[in-house]
């Protein structure tokens, strides 16, 4: 038997489904949303991951559960109310809409994303509790407000923004980034942080990249930080 209710991947997923909640209470978002359906998704989606936190089954199994098939469809229905794409190509948004997008992205991506966190192990590895993946870095720029960040795009599964204080981070550069909560650093958001110990040759834009690769110190902290904060 697993102790599924601290699972770092889901109470991660707890704390996305935290941070929806209050965007959909607030009504956040600057654009036509149905937010009565979204309230009743969030709801449904809550009582999933609760069934799925105290199941006490292995993760792997989880991963292959009802449950699990049935959060990543209502995941992929909260995207659709909440990420309508024939607004989001003509809106036009300000940095406070911008960010609260980018929240919203992450935590429909960390609920729909959780059967295949579950699916790395039954080992309760805090580096399981977050998408990791190889990008390629496609351009570099200096942070216009603080002399040691950079301002970086990515590309793996999507396309991100990274600051980061990396100096050697070049264009065409293969690396691992985490999908974290967007941060802003010095009035520029960033969605991920870079977390492999270098550059990985050979790596695949887009999948997973070895664990061996992946610096865990700072990642772990983060980790640690936002459970803690939740």
């Amino acid at each position: 038997m697993s102790d599924t209710r601290s699972d770092y991947r889901i109470l991660m997923a707890e704390h996305a489904l935290g941070m929806l909640e209050s965007i959909i209470k607030s009504k956040k978002l600057p654009l036509p949303v149905n937010w009565k359906k979204a309230q009743e998704l969030h709801a449904q989606a809550r009582s999933i991951l609760m069934q799925m936190k105290y199941s006490f089954m292995p993760p792997t199994m989880l991963a292959r559960s009802e449950e699990a098939r049935k959060l990543q469809e209502i995941s992929r229905q909260l995207a659709s109310i909440l990420l309508p794409r024939e607004w989001l190509e003509r809106a036009q948004l300000d940095q406070r809409a911008r960010r609260v997008m980018a929240d919203v992205k992450y935590a429909i991506r960390m609920l729909y994303g959780l059967p295949a966190r579950l699916s790395l192990g039954d080992d309760n590895d805090p580096l399981h509790a977050v998408d990791i993946e190889c990008v390629e870095v496609l351009s570099v720029a200096k942070h216009p407000n603080a002399d040691n960040l950079y301002i970086t795009r990515a590309r793996g599964v999507f396309t991100y923004t990274v600051v980061t204080n990396i100096k050697d981070v070049r264009k065409g550069d293969l690396r691992a980034v985490a999908i974290l909560p967007p941060v802003e650093l010095r009035g520029q958001l960033s969605e991920a942080m870079y977390c492999s110990r270098g550059r990985i040759e050979g790596c695949t834009p887009g999948k997973r990249p070895p664990i061996s690769e992946v610096e865990r110190g700072e990642l772990e902290k983060i980790i640690y930080s936002v459970l803690r904060g939740r």
